[in-house]
């Protein structure tokens, strides 16, 4: 099974990602964008994994965030990962993302030793299209975005896989950060 842990974002802020990057996305030559059940942040691709490994995903994660809180997360301003093949266009955060990478701090190394996976650049974003040619950089970059907040309230192993041929990321696993 091909996993990833992540936060998922409320329906109505994935809404308003949508409404964003759609003001954006018209000033490109071509993309190919993410559907909006699909908008998450990722914390960690884990790649394919067995039920037994996806068990000791499982206890990894419960042992090494418990006792993180649910926090407040703001997402703003677009950039761009470049890729041979166009850029990917991402949201980025504001307030929040310090939670986001104690978090990913908190289970990286335990993650990496069990999987023997490389530690990477963690650099929380929303992906909102890929193979983004952008037509006409000086008005794409003059536009600004509408600060959108969440709760991350549960960190959580998802499922990639294809329904239909459509990318589906299906919830696996939630793991609560406590209240408040």
């Amino acid at each position: 099974m091909r996993i990833f842990v992540g936060i998922d974002i409320p329906s109505d802020i994935k809404k308003a990602i949508d409404i964003e990057s759609d003001k954006f996305l018209k000033y490109c030559e071509s993309y190919k964008k993410v559907d909006e059940d699909n908008y998450h942040v990722t914390l960690k691709f884990m790649g394919e994994l067995s039920v037994s490994d996806l068990e000791d995903l499982e206890d990894i994660l419960r042992e090494n965030i418990k006792g993180f809180k649910a926090f407040d997360v703001h997402l703003k301003d677009l950039g761009f990962f470049e890729k041979k093949d166009g850029n990917i266009l991402w949201m980025g955060m504001g307030l929040g993302v310090g939670k986001l990478k104690e978090i990913h701090k908190a289970v990286d190394d335990k993650i990496n030793e069990r999987f023997k996976l490389d530690k990477g650049l963690f650099s929380p974003h929303v992906t909102l299209a890929r193979k983004v040619i952008v037509e006409d950089m000086n008005t794409f970059k003059k536009n600004k975005t509408k600060e959108l907040i969440f709760t991350a309230k549960e960190v959580i192993i998802f499922y990639s896989h294809r329904v239909n041929d459509v990318l589906t990321y299906t919830p696996m696993t939630k793991i609560k950060l406590s209240e408040g």
